[in-house]
């Protein structure tokens, strides 16, 4: 136990959790994720030299504390400028070791060390894991354990990943037993029965089983696989070419420094397949479990659909005004004169309904007039819409065989290009703004790169639908077709 941890907190910063831990600790984690897809994860474009600016990294918290209208520290007065405020939580990054800040010259580059990309995107899968599939994991198991079987000597790199995988599998199983308690104790505790409905279908239901829990048992299920995946295992344990060619591939993979401790290795990948012979009983588990909470949770139904609820509220309110009177006064009570308990104030006999006959589902016809708006508001979207293919296209359209176009000589012709034009003018107040290392790095300039805009001062561009500052678009690089 000792050596995990020691071997925890030597691959990750000594402060990493601290943010995580403090009173906003839910505003930091928000904040990461945003900055981790922006920036530093897979889907993010890699930043150019030594990575981002300080002044980009910034701004983007900048942006996030206005969206979150919070301040990222208890401590920080509401009225703090939000430049202050987005410093604040940006070193407080530094300072746990989420961002790493490289000094070059006298420009300050910000970065995410790979140890911690990795530790985030488990730490968010973790938190945003759903409901299993279990067929798709046994099926990719029992496809890698094939393809090894085949050719042990190629395919041997599959068996540790696929073992991995096994126990995986059968530790995500036992869990979701454990889930299925945790959620009726969290359905013991409503009180309400709209609170409780909500939780059971939010919790219970759609957040807790797995995916494919009601084909578990069925003939077509990959689970059925489970023999195979067992049979292969031990064929490649006990058949002796077969054997000494995964022991190789260990040895050489793992760096095991003799035969016998790539042995013990091979040996335990081994002991994970086999844990599919448990399998059953795991499922077993989980069937009492759900079986158990269901019934709870239809008993704690039935019980609030066949009492009114407002009945222990009024006989609580009635008894506590019997106590508090005076025994002078006199307490009216909500009764009519005559027997308490009478054939006169039974509710009358009423007649038993018969079911409702159900009305076919009919598919929707869209008349003539739904389909033509369907069809102006696609079209008036894609009017609006911008990408940087489309701005190139309009800059080269205006700039003929040029290379140097100015606002006063593009012409709007339609709503897009409305839009197109207030979007370049948008980009030359950016460049403006950021260098020449800024505009590399800024998401809106980086995919119009062959382009420079420009805001030429104390001039004004009219047409008849602006008045804004002149601007020029310069094309850096002359392509194939264009005059210079």
């Amino acid at each position: 136990m000792g050596s995990a941890l020691t071997s925890l907190f030597e691959r990750l910063p000594e402060n990493l959790f601290g943010p995580l831990a403090a009173p906003s600790k839910a505003f930091y984690w928000d904040l990461l994720l945003r900055l981790y897809d922006h920036y530093f994860g897979p889907e993010s474009s890699p930043p150019d030299g030594y990575g981002y600016l300080q002044r980009t990294i910034t701004s983007e918290i900048e942006r996030f504390i206005l969206d979150r209208e919070w301040s990222p520290d208890a401590d920080i007065e509401p009225n703090t400028p939000i430049n202050i405020r987005a410093n604040i939580a940006y070193r407080s990054l530094i300072n746990a070791g989420w961002l790493r800040e490289d000094v070059v010259g006298v420009k300050h580059y910000v970065s995410m060390a790979m140890m911690v990309q990795r530790f985030l995107e488990q730490l968010r899968q973790f938190a945003e894991e759903g409901p299993q599939v279990i067929g798709g994991k046994v099926q990719l198991i029992h496809n890698q354990l094939e393809q090894v079987l085949s050719d042990p000597a190629r395919q041997a790199s599959g068996f540790h990943e696929a073992a991995l995988q096994a126990r995986e599998l059968v530790a995500t199983l036992s869990a979701t037993t454990m889930r299925v308690r945790d959620a009726i104790d969290l359905l013991k505790r409503q009180e309400t029965t709209a609170a409780f409905v909500r939780s059971f279908f939010d919790h219970y239901i759609s957040q807790l089983f797995i995916r494919d829990y009601h084909e578990l048992r069925t003939a077509n299920h990959p689970l059925r696989h489970r023999g195979r995946i067992i049979e292969i295992a031990l064929m490649l344990r006990d058949d002796p070419n077969k054997r000494e060619a995964m022991i190789g591939y260990y040895r050489s993979a793992m760096r095991c420094t003799s035969d016998e401790e790539a042995a013990v290795k091979f040996e335990a990948d081994v002991s994970r397949f086999l844990m599919f012979s448990d399998i059953d009983r795991h499922l077993d588990r989980l069937n009492e479990s759900v079986d158990r909470a269901t019934a709870q949770s239809m008993a704690f139904l039935t019980y609030k659909l066949r009492t009114q609820d407002r009945l222990d509220r009024l006989l609580s309110i009635s008894i506590e005004r019997l106590k508090n009177a005076s025994p002078e006064a006199e307490t009216a009570m909500p009764m009519m004169p005559g027997h308490l308990l009478s054939e006169s104030r039974l509710p009358p006999y009423q007649k038993r309904v018969g079911p409702m006959a159900r009305a076919p589902i009919k598919k929707a016809v869209l008349t003539i007039e739904q389909r033509a708006q369907m069809q102006l508001k696609r079209i008036m979207k894609l009017n609006r819409e911008v990408t940087p293919a489309q701005v190139e296209a309009f800059m080269e359209k205006h700039l003929g065989g040029g290379y140097r176009v100015s606002s006063d000589d593009i012409k709007i012709e339609s709503i897009h290009d409305l839009c197109l034009f207030v979007h370049v003018m948008r980009l030359s107040v950016i460049g403006r703004r950021y260098g020449s290392e800024g505009r590399k790095a800024h998401p809106m300039l980086r995919p119009l790169k062959d382009y420079r805009f420009e805001i030429v001062s104390n001039e004004i561009t009219e047409n008849e639908y602006f008045s804004v500052p002149k601007f020029v678009v310069t094309r850096r690089t002359v392509g194939a077709g264009h005059a210079a």
